[in-house]
């Protein structure tokens, strides 16, 4: 993405990156894209073939922009990123932000919430994030991924003390937390697209110590190498697990409105976590553990079950 593209023709390089992508994963029994085209199948019960595999080649291109778009933050001044973005509803981050009592940004796996943080920070606003190590990743991928975020703000992992996130809301600044992250034992059971999924209850916790403020935050990864930032005010008076719930009808409400920006290689991941933990009847504290855990079958799109079924399998309540 140096000389040869640049930013303008990043959006060629996303649609080839996102080809071989979409070929590694292929309709095949198993693959990625049967996978993801089997959901698309059941949350969509109306569209037909051409729909779902608009949608699928449209996440790809989606996601080969976002990493691409961290090639772009580590390397362009932040005027020329700048000018690459338009805002909805900067003035509800604005104002939650000059009430003093720090921001919890509450993004989701849609679009390019990676390059979020870092327009927010090149907008000049305090911002951290809470980031995976991506230990498991390939060196290059994990100083890609991490790299950049850090050479503008700072970047929290997770299994770290969570001190800092108390003392970043306390200072009034911008906490980004990606509520459709693992949620491990201590998380809420809730729906997404007509199947449960472990919620983390770190916005709820956080929320209740600290009195903060919640936004609900968007960010377009559109063609081009251009980006939509939208946000909007998240309030719930409940508490756990209908705060979860409330915030996952927001999420699958902005998955349906833009379904080519959704993850649902994310969503994919979370319904095989779903059906690995019911399967072996407990909630690892280690995501990867989880993972190696899992079966073939646990993925599968056919294979379905409800909050009842899983508090039976897991010999629990449906909420912590």
């Amino acid at each position: 993405m140096s000389g040869v593209f640049g930013l303008r023709g990043a959006e060629s390089l996303a649609a080839f990156l996102s080809l071989l992508r979409r070929a590694g994963g292929s309709l095949s029994p198993g693959g990625s894209a049967s996978m993801y085209s089997g959901h698309l199948a059941r949350i969509f019960p109306d569209r037909d073939g051409h729909f779902r595999t608009r949608v699928v080649r449209g996440f790809w291109r989606t996601h080969q922009r976002a990493m691409l778009g961290l090639f772009a933050c580590g390397r362009y001044p932040a005027d020329v990123m700048l000018d690459r973005v338009e805002w909805a509803g900067r003035d509800v981050l604005d104002t939650a932000l000059s009430e003093g009592s720090g921001v919890l940004l509450l993004v989701p796996h849609f679009g390019d919430e990676r390059t979020l943080h870092i327009l927010l920070a090149m907008s000049g606003y305090p911002v951290h994030v809470i980031s995976s190590g991506y230990e498991d990743a390939p060196e290059v991928v994990r100083r890609t991924r991490l790299g950049a975020s850090r050479m503008w703000h700072h970047t929290g992992l997770a299994g770290e003390n969570p001190r800092w996130m108390f003392e970043a809301l306390g200072g009034g600044e911008i906490v980004q937390f990606a509520p459709t992250a693992y949620g491990g034992p201590k998380g809420s059971w809730v729906e997404l697209f007509g199947a449960p999924v472990l919620a983390p209850s770190t916005p709820f916790r956080l929320h209740r110590a600290t009195g903060c403020r919640m936004v609900l935050g968007v960010n377009h990864a559109l063609r081009g190498m251009r980006y939509r930032l939208e946000f909007r005010p998240f309030t719930c008076r409940a508490g756990e697990p209908e705060f979860s719930a409330e915030l996952f009808r927001l999420v699958e409400e902005a998955g349906r409105k833009s379904p080519e920006q959704y993850n649902w290689m994310t969503y994919c991941i979370r319904h095989r976590e779903t059906n690995t933990m019911c399967r072996i009847g407990s909630i690892p504290a280690d995501e990867r553990e989880l993972e190696a855990l899992s079966v073939p079958g646990d993925g599968s799109p056919d294979l379905v079950r409800t909050l009842r079924e899983v508090e039976e399998a897991l010999g629990r309540g449906t909420s912590s």
